[in-house]
Parts: structure tokens; C-alpha cells; sequence
């Protein structure tokens, strides 16, 4: 499985769970599907150390096949044109 794309979203701290979040896309075989994934990180810590652990977390859930957090973007819907 070939990974084309990868994109992450608004990366977050959630001071409650003391953990960074991020809505990752990952753009697969003309597909976009999304995983919402965090790391527990104290506040400081490096974004590259960061941005890797979301990374490697969305990638293997993108790979295991009993993942539920998978989102499937929707298609954009086209309203038929009305006969005059």
C-alpha cells in the first residue's frame, strides 16, 4: 500500500489528557480518508518529535483493517440543472 499524500490538521494540546491532537488526512488511491489521532507529550516538547508520533499513529491505523476511526471524506454533491 502505497501512501500518496499525508496532511495533518490543526495540531493541539489538550492540557487535560496532557496530549497533542491532530486530525491527519491522508490522501490514498484517489481517496481522502481521516484519522483523528493524538500523542501524550509534555507542553514543550519538540514539533518534530510531535508531528512524527501523529504521523507514525495515523499511518498505522490508515494500515490495520479493523480501524473505527476511519472517516471517509463525502463527495462533493452537484444539483442537477432544472428544465426551463
Amino acid at each position: 500500500m502505497k501512501t500518496e499524500k499525508l496532511q495533518l490538521e490543526r495540531i493541539r494540546y489538550n492540557p487535560e489528557c496532557e496530549a497533542f491532537e491532530a486530525l491527519v488526512r491522508i490522501h490514498d488511491a484517489g481517496v481522502t480518508l481521516s484519522y483523528p489521532v493524538h500523542i501524550f507529550a509534555p507542553l514543550h516538547a519538540d514539533f518534530a518529535v510531535v508531528a512524527r508520533g501523529l504521523t507514525r499513529k495515523a499511518k498505522a491505523l490508515h494500515q490495520s483493517r479493523d480501524c473505527d476511526l476511519r472517516l471517509r471524506q463525502a463527495t462533493t454533491w452537484q444539483q442537477p440543472a432544472l428544465a426551463a
